[in-house]
């Protein structure tokens, strides 16, 4: 009998999910454990893994397509078995979602024997491989196939963006792609469109959840911001002399995330949950660390923070934003953050009101370094000078509370010897 493959629910929060690309076609034999599919939730991309063993019998859903969770994706049983009727329906996203016309170009050509339609690009192309077109996927708006097909075995490139690059006339061979191998994505072919054209371009998942949940934020939450400077001087320093002696580059971004963490051990309010009638103070202290990518923002969690050294922090960060930008995180990694940090420093920003990510209590911004003159013993220096935004949760902790762990994590990031003990 046959079994169906159903757009799995990652999250409690998750209500859909966009099938990015199928790995497999109709009539393949898959065995359980295969990966079938690339599917974008709200928070990452994850490989998609059958369950079942046997004949794909059908896709339900081409690339691009937003299905609602635990509806069916594709049927998986015997060769030639009968599957019931479709069940549900799925929205299709403008952008990643391109139909298909049924009108066919009347224009062919003679490969193998066969009648193949292709535009004269694919033609050369493929002579001058010695690609047999018969052996080719056509994703020509008119069924025919076009000169990104024939590329398509040298180029990696998803389904979709094949398509969408053949619609709109790009050269995938002129596209670098931000994927792992250098596979390009849609996201990718948006960097080509003319500045002076009108582009509109759909939200991803991810923009969607995060925009949903911030919304819902600022309207559901009293949010307080406090900010406060930081003398910089000595941990500039210290992160110099280490690099000197270990080979260890230690960013501004590492001190922070280690300082915040020692710093919430002394002050739990912090590190805490708004239930209802209650106030949780959660047991680990796993800190999240916002990362910029082309599907949005996403905030993926060092675990048990205050048990990391410097180094550790260092290494763990670097694999976190590498795999977050490469939609490769996992599910468990994205969730159960119980303190924010949101660094925009590079950008040169001096002072913002980040958001909190709910159900957190406060969300930490940090700003750029500046230079400034300062009297010291009674002379002017110049000394670095960093600004810390904390954005609190008013129904969790005071004004107090969070001046005196603003205090507390000051008093680490100015004196840093104490973070390496």
């Amino acid at each position: 009998m046959a079994e169906p493959i159903i757009m799995p629910k990652s999250g409690m929060a998750m209500e859909e999910g966009v099938i990015i690309e199928w790995f497999v076609k109709e009539g393949d034999q898959i065995k359980e454990g295969d990966v079938i599919a690339q599917i974008e939730t709200d928070k990452t991309t994850m490989d998609l893994e059958s369950d079942l063993t046997g004949t794909v019998l059908k896709l339900l859903y081409s690339d691009g397509t937003t299905v609602p969770v635990t509806l069916p994706i594709a049927w998986i049983g015997k060769k030639g078995e009968a599957i019931p009727a479709a069940e549900g329906t799925a929205k299709k996203e403008e952008v990643k979602e391109v139909l298909q016309e049924e009108v066919k170009l009347p224009i062919t050509i003679s490969s193998s024997s066969t009648k193949i339609a292709a535009t004269p690009a694919a033609k050369t192309v493929a002579s001058e491989k010695g690609i047999d077109l018969a052996t080719i996927k056509p994703t020509g708006k008119w069924g025919e196939i076009v000169k990104n097909d024939v590329l398509a075995g040298e180029i990696k490139a998803t389904a979709l963006a094949k398509k969408v690059a053949s619609d709109q006339s790009i050269d995938l061979a002129e596209i670098e792609g931000s994927g792992y191998q250098k596979k390009i994505y849609v996201r990718d072919l948006q960097r080509v469109t003319t500045a002076t054209e009108d582009r509109r371009v759909a939200l991803t998942n991810i923009q969607k959840i995060t925009g949903k949940r911030m919304l819902e934020s600022v309207l559901t939450i009293p949010q307080v911001t406090e900010d406060i400077s930081v003398k910089m001087d000595n941990l500039l320093a210290l992160r110099e002399e280490i690099f000197e002696q270990s080979g260890i580059k230690s960013s501004i971004n590492d001190f922070i995330i280690l300082a915040t963490a020692r710093a919430l051990e002394l002050h739990r309010r912090l590190n805490s949950v708004f239930d209802n009638h209650a106030i949780i103070e959660k047991g680990e202290i796993n800190i999240g660390v916002a990362v910029a990518t082309d599907r949005g923002l996403v905030v993926p969690h060092i675990k048990n923070t205050n048990t990391h050294t410097l180094a550790s922090i260092n290494s763990v960060t670097k694999d976190l934003i590498v795999r977050a930008r490469e939609g490769k995180l996992a599910l468990e990694e994205l969730s159960g953050s119980t303190f924010s940090i949101s660094n925009v420093g590079m950008y040169k920003i001096t002072s913002f009101t980040p958001i909190i990510n709910p159900p957190e209590a406060a969300i930490l911004g940090v700003n750029t370094i500046e230079k400034v003159l300062a009297l010291v013993d009674g002379n002017v220096r110049e000394k670095s000078v960093m600004r810390l935004s904390l954005t609190f949760d008013h129904r969790i902790v005071d004004g107090a509370e969070a001046s005196q762990f603003l205090l507390t994590l000051v008093d680490f990031l100015e004196n840093p010897l104490r973070l390496l003990i």
